[in-house]
């Protein structure tokens, strides 16, 4: 993939000196949905940055391009190389942590730049860009498959599709009554404005129907055997889109294919814990990260 030059949206806070943080949204979201990781992880001294993915967020919504996996992959990555350009200190390595197909992102990210990557952190990692992959379903599912990406999202009924879909009634339906957010204290008019404005955006469209309609691209069990670094994956334990412990890639069943693999679930929550249950997720997350240096010498 070579992708040309884009500017893309980004936020950081936090000491200019800090051990950065970068956090990467899942399909539909932004950056903003990182709304309650930012204060405790900058209170802790972090340096921490958030990317709007390319056609999604603030970020530009190109039509020629081909959404991916590994484009994601490849802008996370660059991102990181240039940031790390003008640090102030560095020699020093990320972490990247990810929520759904941010998750997945955030293992490619590892994968490319193992000597920079010091730590995965993933939020219900995702099995693929969309939740649809030939492989994973039977042969006489197959053709629905088809039919659902190439005529539903295909160019004839797409549109009527993505208008239905962005509407406020339909996205909070989504939210509250598929199990998304169980506890639905957080799913107020903020939540809703981070997911439904960019929907409005020129582009926007055409973005979330190559993408739902686009390659899954490699899968956590792909990647994993291949990372040096930590991964510690933080679950819902009652998502309905990516469950922990069934389906085709459960994340209970990421440390047979990962050598340092930390997994802690959290009860009656859905598919986006650091939104959902952000106190729970910043208490797991502040002290894996400051301990990271403690377990790379052990394991030196």
């Amino acid at each position: 993939h070579n992708l040309q030059e884009y500017d893309i949206n980004y936020r950081v806070e936090g000491n200019l000196d800090g051990p950065p943080v970068l956090l990467i949204h899942g399909f539909g979201a932004n950056l903003n949905h990182y709304r309650y990781q930012f204060p405790p992880l900058v209170d802790e001294g972090f340096r921490v940055y958030a990317i709007d993915l390319i056609g999604f967020g603030a970020s530009p919504k190109p039509a020629d391009v081909e959404y991916s996996i590994e484009l994601f992959v490849q802008l996370a990555s660059d991102f990181i190389r240039t940031m790390q350009a003008s640090a102030v200190v560095p020699e020093q390595q990320w972490v990247v942590a990810g929520n759904s197909i941010g998750g997945l992102v955030s293992l490619g990210v590892a994968e490319e730049l193992k000597e920079l990557v010091r730590g995965v952190i993933l939020f219900n990692c995702a099995g693929g860009m969309t939740g649809f992959r030939y492989s994973d379903v039977p042969a006489y599912v197959r053709p629905l498959l088809w039919f659902f990406q190439k005529v539903l999202l295909g160019p004839q009924m797409g549109s009527s599709f993505f208008k239905r879909f962005k509407t406020r009634e339909n996205v909070e339906s989504i939210l509250r009554s598929q199990g998304v957010y169980r506890n639905q204290t957080n799913v107020n008019e903020e939540l809703l404005e981070i997911l439904l404005e960019p929907s409005e955006d020129e582009g926007a469209e055409t973005v979330f129907l190559k993408t739902f309609a686009g390659d899954p691209g490699p899968s956590p069990e792909e990647i994993l055997p291949n990372l040096s670094c930590p991964v510690f994956a933080i679950w819902g334990d009652a998502d309905p889109w990516t469950p922990v412990d069934r389906g085709m890639h459960p994340g209970c069943n990421f440390g047979s294919f990962c050598h340092d693999f930390e997994l802690h679930v959290i009860p009656n929550c859905g598919h986006c814990p650091h939104d959902e249950a952000p106190e729970a997720v910043n208490d797991l997350i502040v002290p894996w990260l400051k301990g990271l240096d403690t377990r790379k010498s052990k394991t030196q």
